[in-house]
Formats: C-alpha cells, sequence, structure tokens
C-alpha cells in the first residue's frame, strides 16, 4: 500500500505542476456545426445547448496509439459516430454467449427504429482518449466495458488487449483483470471485476479469479497499476501508475438492495481515490435487472440511485489531489424508457411500472426473465417457448451490447469530456460546479435518453467533444 500511495503522490505533484504551467486553449465556434433538441420523435436532435458537445472536422480527433503526444487544445477524449457497414458493431471482444444478440432476433419496434428525424441505435462509436480509465464491475459492467474497449482498439490494434485474469464457466469465459494499452489517443483502459462493492476491511493480500469473491485481492490492484506498455517510437516501457476515473456499475445481481447502502457508495469513492488516485468517479445507475422481480425490489432499486444522486450533488472533496468529480451516467432512465417504448408496442398498460414484472415462465434459465426485457412480442401465458427474442436484452440480466453499446461508450466518453476536456471546471467556484452539472446533464439528455441523432452527425468524419468552458 505504501508503494502505491507513495507513486500517487508524486504523480499528483507532476500533474499539477504541469498544469499550472500549461494553461489549456479554448476551442473557438469557428468550423463547428450545432444542431437544435428534440425529443425522440424531434427534429436534429445532437444538442449543442451552451455549446457544450461540440463537433467539427479533423482536429482535435488522433488516430495515434503513441502515449506521449500533445492534445489538440486540450481535448483529452473524443468521439466519432459510424455508419455500422463502416465500423463493426462493438462485440468483439464479448467473452460471453449470452453477452451476444446476433442472430435470430426480431428488431427494434417501429418507435425505436431510424427515421426521418434521426437515429436512436443504427450506429457505432471510436473513442479518441489519453485518459487512464478504470471499469469496475461484475458482469455487466465487464460487457460494456468490451464494449467500450472496441471502441478504443481499432483493426490491428486488439493484441494491445491483455487479460490478466479470467475463468471459465463451461464455454463462457468471465474475464475478472484486463488492462488495454495504448489506445487510441495513448491512453489505457482497465476493467475490475467484483461482485460485493470493494471495501478496505475485505482485502486480501492474493485472492483468485472466481465468480462470487468476498474479498478482494491486492494482487489484483497492483496487476492493473503496474501494467506495463510500449512507448513504440522512443522504444520505452511506460507504467499505468494510476488512473484518471473510475466508471463504476453497481454490482446489485450480487447484493441485495438493504446491502447497498449510501455509506457502502461512498466507500467507494474513497477506495477509488486512495488505491487508484482517481479524480473522477462514475456512478451508472441501476436499471432493471432479473433481482427485480416485484415493485418492492424495484423500489429497492430506485433507492440505490437515489443514493447516487444525493452523493454527487453533495459531494466535496477532501484534497485537492483526490476525487474531484463524482458524475452520473442515467443508465437506469434510459433502459427503462427503452423497455416503456418496447411494452407499449406489445400492448401493455405503462402508465406504471407493472409491465416490468411480467416473467416468462418455463424458460431454461434459473431466474425468470422480464417479459419487455427480453421479447418483441407478447408471448402466450408468459411461455418461454411463444417468446420471439429482441435485440433489447439476451436473458433478462445482461443487455445488447451491439445496440445499446454504442450510446453508452459516448456517454462515457462525453461525461469524462466535461472534466478533462478545454479548460477543466473550476470546482472551487459555483460557476465551475453549474457548468460541470450542465454538461453532465447535457451528455446524459443526449444519449441516455430516446433522443435522436441526426444523421448529419453519423459517417461524415466529424469529431464530437463535451467541455465545461462555456455551459452556461
Amino acid at each position: 500500500m505504501i508503494n502505491v500511495t507513495h507513486r500517487r503522490l508524486l504523480l499528483a505533484i507532476l500533474f499539477i505542476s504541469i498544469n499550472l504551467i500549461i494553461l489549456p486553449s479554448r476551442i473557438t465556434k469557428s468550423g463547428f456545426e450545432a444542431g437544435s433538441s428534440s425529443g425522440s420523435d424531434g427534429g436534429d436532435s445532437l444538442a449543442f445547448a451552451a455549446n457544450t458537445i461540440r463537433a467539427g472536422r479533423g482536429a482535435p480527433w488522433t488516430d495515434s496509439y503513441e502515449p506521449r503526444q500533445t492534445k489538440v487544445r486540450n481535448v483529452r477524449v473524443s468521439f466519432r459516430l459510424h455508419d455500422v457497414e463502416n465500423e463493426p458493431r462493438p462485440d468483439k471482444f464479448l467473452s460471453v454467449d449470452s453477452f451476444f444478440c446476433r442472430q435470430n432476433r426480431t428488431d427494434l419496434p417501429a418507435v425505436l427504429q431510424t427515421n426521418g428525424n434521426g437515429r436512436l441505435f443504427d450506429f457505432t462509436t471510436t473513442v479518441s482518449t489519453d485518459l487512464r480509465l478504470v471499469f469496475m464491475g461484475d458482469s455487466l459492467g465487464h460487457q460494456f466495458c468490451q464494449g467500450f474497449e472496441a471502441a478504443v482498439l481499432g483493426r490491428g490494434h486488439e493484441h494491445k488487449r491483455t487479460v490478466h485474469k479470467k475463468y471459465n464457466v463451461g464455454r463462457k469465459v468471465f474475464d475478472c483483470l484486463v488492462s488495454s494499452a495504448p489506445v487510441r489517443g495513448g491512453g489505457a483502459v482497465a476493467f475490475w471485476r467484483y461482485t460485493k462493492m470493494l471495501q478496505r476491511k475485505t482485502w486480501a493480500k492474493i485472492t483468485p479469479c472466481y465468480s462470487n469473491e468476498r474479498l478482494w485481492g491486492e494482487n489484483f490492484l497492483m496487476e492493473i497499476l503496474d501494467h506495463k506498455f510500449a512507448d513504440e517510437p522512443e522504444g520505452r516501457e511506460i507504467t499505468v501508475n494510476q488512473f484518471d476515473a473510475a466508471i463504476v456499475r453497481i454490482p446489485h445481481g450480487w447484493m441485495t438492495a438493504e446491502e447497498i447502502t449510501k455509506e457502502r457508495l461512498v466507500e467507494v469513492v474513497t477506495f477509488a481515490q486512495n488505491l487508484l488516485g482517481v479524480r473522477v468517479v462514475v456512478f451508472t445507475t441501476v436499471g432493471l435487472d432479473n433481482n427485480a422481480i416485484g415493485a418492492e425490489e424495484w423500489a429497492g432499486i430506485e433507492k440505490i440511485n437515489e443514493y447516487v444522486h444525493e452523493i454527487a450533488s453533495n459531494f466535496k472533496p477532501t484534497s485537492v489531489d483526490g476525487v474531484q468529480w463524482i458524475m452520473v451516467q442515467e443508465w437506469s432512465r434510459f433502459t427503462s424508457a427503452i423497455l416503456r417504448e418496447n411494452g407499449l408496442s406489445m400492448g401493455y398498460n405503462t402508465s406504471s411500472n407493472d409491465f416490468f414484472f411480467e416473467r416468462l415462465v418455463g424458460g431454461e434459465t434459473s431466474w425468470a426473465q422480464s417479459v419487455p426485457m427480453v421479447c418483441a412480442n407478447r408471448p402466450k401465458d408468459n411461455l418461454h417457448s411463444e417468446c420471439r427474442r429482441n435485440k433489447i436484452s439476451p436473458d433478462g440480466i445482461h443487455w445488447c451490447v451491439e445496440t445499446l453499446g454504442p450510446r453508452f461508450t459516448a456517454s462515457i466518453a462525453c461525461l469524462l469530456g466535461c472534466v478533462y476536456n478545454e479548460r477543466p471546471p473550476d470546482r472551487t467556484t459555483h460557476r465551475g460546479v453549474s457548468r460541470l452539472k450542465k454538461c453532465e446533464h447535457d451528455c446524459n439528455e443526449q444519449f441516455m435518453s430516446l433522443n435522436r441523432i441526426s444523421d448529419k452527425y453519423i459517417g461524415n468524419g466529424l469529431t464530437l467533444h463535451s467541455t465545461s468552458s462555456s455551459a452556461i
């Protein structure tokens, strides 16, 4: 632990020194296009409200994987949207068959399909970043990290992904610990699997990789911090050492709602700060899963998400070199909106959430799958055999990364840009906090909602990035 703390202190001093010397320049509006905002049936909807999300050609995008490169206009994370035929769907690293939604799937209902007002899902995302990111969570965090890795490791760069630890359940391969570096833009991405939120008191020197851990191992921590990758042009070796941000999936599938308290969530932030060195924590809100079998369980999920919002809203940094921002990715709102539209197309009464809890019977899984989550039709007597599988969820636990992954990835890149792009927001001022919150809101409104994206922003070589520097 001492080595990690010492390493963090040195890097924190270096980080502050660099930022004092090299003040980031501001992107001008020249050459960038702006669109209007609307709902799922509206017009051009890439919401450039207050210019928090910007689009332009060429820079600040870079296809280089060199770790040491100057970021154009201090944009540290940017992304592009593509036609599916030009950039494959993000499934090349998916390692579990139940993560896939490739074959024998019924199309989404018409309201969720592409129309003249834009697209919801018929695109893919690529990302360029020099940030060092760690995704933490269970198999849902696993599958969407794999989707993000596909977005930062282009063709010919797949070998830069290292699986440190994994376990098998039959033919299914679950990653416990993964490092991808360098990624497009020069950064790094790691995945750390856990099924219980990490606590200091559950530390062990060494733990194995298996499905349901009770302790977390220092060997896991040190492996991703000590991961080395090559600076190919200079022939030097670089060590990850610490991360800029943690993207946290709360493992509700392995913990009861009663176990996931506000105190446990705050401890996750402390853990990420003290041991991983992050300055940003992004919590993904919990959506419907196999454990929410009724209104009472769903109320427990909503309570967890309330805790997340309260923690993010009331957070105050404990040190200048620790976590500065807690952000929220509105995953629950997004997936609930999808299920509501799907349920409506199936003929359910969607005025309440009761239809969420319609469950298949006679299925092959040990859990009862939500009908609107996995079916494209309303099956007779809710029989598993009568369900036509949709492109939303493969099994009532996981989500179709091929469908939802590009929006997940774009939203994460957008949220991180609110902190790290251009001139970072000032945490000590009301104006800085307000600008960050406005940027966070715009990212969620665009990518974690059913707001459509105009065709002109997809497949046209446009680079998108977010910024809090001019948010109102």
